[in-house]
This record gives structure tokens, sequence and C-alpha cells, in this order.
């Protein structure tokens, strides 16, 4: 259950975040905005990625996985 609380969280925050990025970039007038929207939006989706791939290989190699609360 909460793995997939876990995914529904992450997909939800992805549709809205390209939904964002799409209003900004399409509504804005200035190149120099949207290209800034752009570069923001990658960053933060880039920063997310790296996080939830390391903290799946450090769960591999966790001593204490196994050990019950």
């Amino acid at each position: 259950m909460k793995n997939l609380g876990i995914v529904a969280l992450i997909g939800g925050w992805f549709v809205l975040a390209i939904y964002g990025w799409f209003k900004g970039v399409l509504e804005s007038q200035s190149l120099v905005v949207s290209i800034s929207i752009s570069v923001i939006w990658i960053g933060i989706l880039i920063l997310l990625i790296s996080a939830i791939w390391q903290r799946y290989k450090e769960s591999k190699n966790d001593p204490y996985k196994d050990v019950e609360v």
C-alpha cells in the first residue's frame, strides 16, 4: 500500500509538472521566460529521478532491511 501511495504521488506530481510546463511555455510571450521555465522543470525532474535512483540502489545493500520493528 505504501508503494502504491508513492507511485500515485510521483505520478500526480509528474502530470502537474508537465501541465505547468506546457502552460508556462505556451502562454509566455518571451523566449527567455519559456527557456527558463523549461530549464527549471528539467532540473527538478533530474533531481527527483536521481534521488529515487539513489534510494533504489541503497535499498539493495541495506543490512537492516530484514529487521522488523
